[in-house]
């Protein structure tokens, strides 16, 4: 009967929401998940669904060590945001992509008619009761990899266990990050037999430098002298650039030859993140100084926050310093030798921040007011610097290797090995 309400409110809501979709043209590509379409599909594919941009980058390590592991078993990754098939268009352009369809019955049983996947793999929290029952009914494992669950989602997936069981029960594997995680899936209703701790795949190919030509470039047109401190506060969220300018406004005093570099996390506040600061910023896509004194740049572009930290002195994880967000990755700046603060709301990279701060390669803030003493610790202590950059290293590297371990436990499920329940 559940089931039967679910699909009825699919199917009647599928018509309204295509209309919505239609009179809106920056949201109209969606329109393709209703009927998605696969260019040149492959036979009997691997398909790997992530969401957005964060789940895309996961989905290229899997991609990339998969066709090492098999290089004869295709792959389609599919998405189901406007800025995850921009991300998979700019990461893998080889490999054949569509949308994931939405959780309508007919929308379902066409994308599997027409794609004929021997696998589907979920990446972190994609839980689509239609998706996973008709999969499961055409005899199509499905995985939920890098799995995990937050503490903001879990009191919701609770209140909709009864719902949620039987769709978690039809699960054939979950590769959690950690044994938090794994429990949380197992009490909503996955087999333990089904579920495996294999760590996190954001400690594996990390980014850990730039050539030269291309920093050097990007220095001169972004007007940065890297002869003097550059502190950047990436992925800032509504509070945080209020926080940047109060920091300013200490790091400025005493050092005034610095640069500050903010990179909101979406680009279309841009205006609102200028008018926090009291002094004349400059935009990243002006490409030169709007005028003389100008030591504050915005980056209202998209993709190029990990090679501005690769020009700082001292990073600062936007996210993490109040309530809500629960934190942006700090292994990016981390993995490129730069010191890396955050603040004490990282519970969305708990794994990342622990061991950072385990193995000394991290400064974490109890309050957003202390983050000027931090940076001033950091860019006072050249030794302070180096025990951080060491530390950063030796954790990333005791945590490596969970896109290999969780290939390791598909594999049976590719090739059909796997026992059926």
């Amino acid at each position: 009967m559940i089931y039967a309400i679910y699909d009825i409110a699919t199917t009647l809501s599928a018509p309204p929401i295509a209309g919505w979709l239609l009179v809106r043209p920056s949201m109209r590509p969606l329109l393709g998940r209703f009927r998605p379409q696969v260019s040149n599909a492959p036979d009997r594919p691997v398909c790997i669904q992530a969401c957005s941009v964060g789940e895309v980058a996961v989905a290229c390590r899997l991609v990339a060590q998969s066709l090492d592991r098999w290089p004869t078993v295709p792959v389609v990754v599919t998405s189901s945001t406007i800025n995850g098939q921009r991300r998979i268009a700019e990461l893998l352009p080889q490999t054949p992509a569509a949308w994931f369809p939405v959780d309508q019955r007919a929308s379902v049983n066409g994308f599997y008619e027409r794609l004929r996947p021997r696998a589907l793999i979920l990446v972190e929290t994609e839980i689509w009761p239609n998706a996973i029952r008709i999969a499961r009914r055409r005899d199509i494992p499905v995985l939920v990899v890098n799995a995990r669950i937050s503490d903001k989602h879990y009191p919701r997936y609770r209140r909709l266990r009864p719902l949620l069981k039987p769709v978690m029960g039809q699960l054939s594997g979950v590769a959690a990050q950690n044994a938090t995680y794994a429990e949380r899936f197992r009490a909503l209703g996955v087999p333990e037999a089904n579920i495996r701790v294999t760590g996190n795949t954001k400690f594996d190919g990390l980014i850990t430098g730039f050539e030269d030509a291309d920093q050097l470039s990007l220095r001169r047109s972004a007007a940065l002298d890297t002869a003097k401190p550059i502190i950047v506060f990436g992925s800032t969220r509504p509070g945080d650039e209020e926080l940047a300018a109060r920091t300013w406004a200490s790091v400025r005093s005493r050092y005034p030859a610095a640069q500050l570099v903010v990179a909101p996390r979406h680009v279309e506040r841009t205006e609102d993140v200028a008018k926090v600061f009291s002094e004349p910023v400059r935009f990243r896509s002006q490409r030169a100084p709007t005028g003389p004194g100008s030591r504050v740049l915005i980056v209202d572009t998209v993709g190029e926050l990990v090679s501005f930290y690769a020009l700082a002195d001292v990073a600062v994880v936007g996210g993490s310093f109040y309530p809500g967000v629960n934190g942006h990755n700090p292994l990016e700046p981390a993995a490129l030798s730069v010191p890396t603060v955050f603040g004490p709301y990282m519970r969305n990279f708990m794994d990342p921040a622990e061991a950072l701060l385990r193995y000394g390669g991290a400064l974490q803030v109890t309050k957003p007011d202390d983050l000027a003493a931090a940076l001033h610790e950091i860019l006072d202590s050249p030794e302070r610097t180096n025990k951080l950059v060491a530390g950063a290293r030796q954790a990333i590297a005791a945590n490596q290797g969970a896109t290999a371990r969780t290939l390791e436990f598909i594999e049976p499920f590719i090739h059909g090995s796997a026992p059926r329940e």
